[in-house]
């Protein structure tokens, strides 16, 4: 182990300390920092169901909330600088064991590292021959079998590799799907679907084994889109055990609802919704839910560009709110890393999925964020003694550093 690499991983320690402390206050009064916010939501029944249905009309102060409140024991994770291990700034799927980093652009082989941040191999290769691909839209670690998975753009099977990076026989899936997120049960061996529906597809959301014969399959009803690749299903999948997923409709805007898929029942069901206050158009938006809360993001008034091809409109400004579950209280927000310096954490309703929030980032980026938020006279002595210990660690030809911190449930 070279000296930037101790240095690095005492670090990792003195976090950790100062997550676990920070944490254990935090939980003494889980809900204290929503409590002085109004009421913006109600549950309204529809149908057998009740959804937690946010009212904009209502929301008006932006609070901001520390990552402490929802995360723990954060990681710095500096990724294994061989040739071979060289990533970018993209996706990243986690499980006990193992970091899975995506395919950027231009497409590379996914890349697959122990927790500690060693290279182990890359998972299959880009291609269009078998066991290969270009685009993918979701992948997912099974430690228990043995498997990596991968879901590619406009496919009718899932990729599986061994943990070897060997290609093994894809699991067929029997609906196309242009774009789909999915979670293998590794115990009852089934994979459950959700799939963005254009017109003519069978099912929105469907479980299979892993020979292909679908179990149950959901129509998708009200939730058929227009033929467009710009629209989006989106999979949270930060509650252990619950299978949540949204349409995120762009093109065009309507009004619509977070869901779970009832896996033993064979149904879908709303869980929350929010009223806009702009109707025409319904501005861009998306929702996610956490263990205690329900988050969400829609867009200002859109931004209009002439152009010599002629009128662009895109979404304005991001705003994002959150909604307690239980005491139906809320208000537009910001996070902020209280693990690293105070760092604003950039679309806070979306900063997890999979029970983590993740950040995979360059050296020379982290290195320019430990230099702005040196320049905060706020910043403890404590604080930035850790991020100056942490940026003589780093060099610009360093491979990629993940942040890392579990959803507390």
């Amino acid at each position: 182990m070279n000296a930037s690499s101790k240095l690095l991983g005492g670090l990792l320690i003195v976090l950790t300390t100062v997550s676990c402390i920070t944490g254990n206050k935090r939980d003494s009064g889980r809900k204290n920092l929503l409590k002085d916010c109004p009421v913006v939501a109600e549950y309204v029944q529809v149908g057998d169901d009740k959804v937690l249905s946010c009212d904009q009309k209502l929301l008006a102060d932006t609070i901001r909330l520390p990552l402490s409140f929802f995360a723990e024991d954060l990681e710095i994770i500096k990724l294994d600088g061989r040739d071979t291990a060289l990533v970018t700034q993209c996706g990243v799927s986690l499980s006990d064991n193992y970091i899975l980093i995506h395919s950027g652009y231009p497409p590379t082989a996914f890349k697959l590292f122990d927790r500690e941040g060693n290279y182990l191999t890359d998972i299959g290769s880009v291609g269009q021959g078998p066991g290969e691909y270009k685009s993918v839209y979701d992948a997912q670690i099974d430690e228990k079998n043995n498997r990596v998975y991968l879901m590619p753009w406009q496919t009718n099977q899932l990729l599986v590799y061994d943990l070897q990076g060997n290609v093994l026989d894809p699991v067929p899936l029997g609906i196309r799907c242009p774009k789909a997120n999915f979670k293998v049960d590794p115990d009852r061996g089934t994979v459950t679907v959700a799939v963005l529906p254009f017109p003519n597809t069978p099912a929105v959301v469907w479980t299979q084994d892993l020979s292909g014969k679908h179990l149950a399959e959901v129509a998708p009803g009200h939730l058929e889109v227009p033929w467009t690749f710009n629209n989006e299903v989106m999979c949270n999948f930060n509650i252990p055990g619950v299978f949540d997923f949204g349409i995120l409709c762009i093109e065009p805007t309507r009004p619509d609802s977070l869901y779970r898929y009832d896996i033993e029942n064979n149904r879908i069901y709303p869980t929350f919704t929010f009223k806009h206050v702009a109707t025409d158009p319904i501005p861009w938006h998306g929702y996610n839910e956490w263990p205690d809360h329900f988050t969400g993001q829609y867009s200002g008034p859109p931004v209009v560009q002439q152009f010599e091809s002629g009128t662009v409109a895109t979404p304005g400004e991001m705003v994002h709110y959150i909604v307690d579950k239980s005491t139906c209280k809320g208000a537009y927000f910001k996070m902020y890393n209280d693990y690293f310096g105070d760092q604003e954490i950039d679309w806070p309703s979306s900063t997890f999925f999979n029970g983590h929030f993740v950040r995979n980032l360059e050296p020379g980026n982290l290195l320019s964020d430990i230099e702005n938020l040196l320049k905060k006279e706020t910043l403890s002595g404590e604080m930035k003694k850790k991020l100056t210990d942490l940026q003589h660690s780093i060099s610009e030809n360093d491979n990629n550093y993940l942040m890392i911190a579990r959803l507390k449930k």
